[in-house]
């Protein structure tokens, strides 16, 4: 029996580097399932997606935080499902900043 997705993340940081893809990396690995976690990266474009139940979020800020400089641009959004809430972490001359809205209201605004 597969469990049920709880909690969709996509995101890409861009200039990214071997380091920060590595750390990255490190810090998504105990996202649950581990088989739908992807952090990939192309050229200097970081990409990070991930479907399941338990996303190490903390710990994957941390390493932005840490990592992110003026140059980064970017955001890593979570979209929970059992809350149907959208969370949006943008980076933006080197630092990361939050905001929220219900699914309902993003789906609004898209069209759907």
């Amino acid at each position: 029996m597969s469990q049920e997705v709880l909690l969709k993340i996509y995101g890409h940081i861009w200039p990214a580097g071997p380091d920060l893809h590595e750390a990255l990396l490190t810090a998504c690995a105990d996202a649950l399932p581990a088989e739908e976690l992807s952090v990939t990266l192309d050229g200097d474009l970081c990409r990070l997606s991930f479907e399941g139940v338990y996303f190490p979020l903390q710990e994957c800020l941390a390493v932005l935080q840490e990592g992110i400089r003026p140059e980064h641009q970017g955001k890593l959004d979570v979209l929970d499902l059992e809350a149907w809430q959208l969370t949006r972490h943008q980076f933006v001359a080197g630092r990361i900043e939050t905001s929220s809205a219900p699914l309902n209201n993003v789906l609004a605004y898209s069209g759907h």
